[in-house]
């Protein structure tokens, strides 16, 4: 049909398959221009093959197709997807600072506001001083976690909640203080015991190099914490980071820390 394009020149033409664009028209994203009664041929026009580009950009930005038929349903206006694609790209974001600061080869620290969203851990409190103590139980609470048969977040860190402000004076002794271990799961996976640590605001600091100078980096974000005027609103969190290579041990000074520490909005 004039002006018209078959199934066949819109796939090639987006690069979905024929049986993706027959699935968005069961599911009512995507409504052909014209049905032939006779042959059932569809036929799309320009529009249809725009929307059809928009859908495959939704989804390679990490939408369902539940997310994209209720992105169309409510106009474009979707408070909460917004919210959703908001926190992937706070995530993707800290996923390339990690990977741009290991890049680098060098000692260095970094600080940023970054917005930490609402967890669901589970949760295990220890006791410990040093940053090995810290990391070691964290993972022992991720080796249960697995044993019990949960679903960690994939996006999402392991932490430790530290109970200790003495860095927040300029000073870190290094004393023995409480550690809540939290490792985020899948909502809807949890079991009942587990604990929901709401979003927050926090003030960031970003560390490359061995266990040995992070004393340093807590040094380094009571200062900015003072620089920028920011109040504590809760103990500071040691975000677990994804090795480089899985499988590998990795050279201690080429570990990356996270510190976040929520303050005030």
């Amino acid at each position: 049909m004039k002006n018209l394009f078959t199934v066949h020149q819109v796939a090639k033409c987006t690069g979905l398959s024929r049986s993706t664009l027959l699935r968005l028209e069961q599911m009512g994203i995507l409504t052909p221009s014209q049905i032939n009664p006779d042959s059932g041929y569809r036929y799309y026009d320009v529009t249809d093959v725009t929307q059809v580009m928009q859908i495959k950009l939704l989804l390679e930005m990490g939408l369902q197709y539940s997310d994209i038929s209720a992105y169309y349903a409510s106009g474009g206006n979707s408070v909460d997807i917004v919210q959703r694609l908001r926190q992937r790209l706070d995530i993707l974001k800290r996923g390339v600072d990690e990977m741009e600061l290991r890049t680098k080869g060098e000692p260095d620290m970094k600080a940023e506001l970054i917005r930490l969203p609402k967890y669901v851990c589970y949760t295990k409190t220890s006791v410990g001083k040093s940053a090995a103590d810290k990391y070691q139980a964290m993972y022992n609470t991720y080796h249960e976690v697995i044993e019990k048969g949960y679903r960690p977040l994939a996006t999402e860190p392991i932490f430790g909640i530290a109970e200790s402000e003495d860095y927040l004076a300029g000073v870190n002794k290094g004393a023995e203080h409480k550690i809540v271990c939290c490792v985020p799961l899948e909502p809807e996976f949890a079991p009942k015991e587990a604990v929901v640590i709401p979003a927050c605001r926090a003030l960031s600091v970003l560390y490359y190099g061995d266990y040995e100078h992070l004393p340093d980096a807590y040094l380094f974000l009571a200062q900015k914490m003072r620089e920028l005027d920011l109040k504590p609103a809760g103990y500071m969190r040691t975000l677990g980071i994804v090795a480089p290579a899985t499988g590998n041990a990795i050279d201690p000074s080429r570990y990356i820390s996270r510190l976040a520490l929520p303050v005030e909005e």
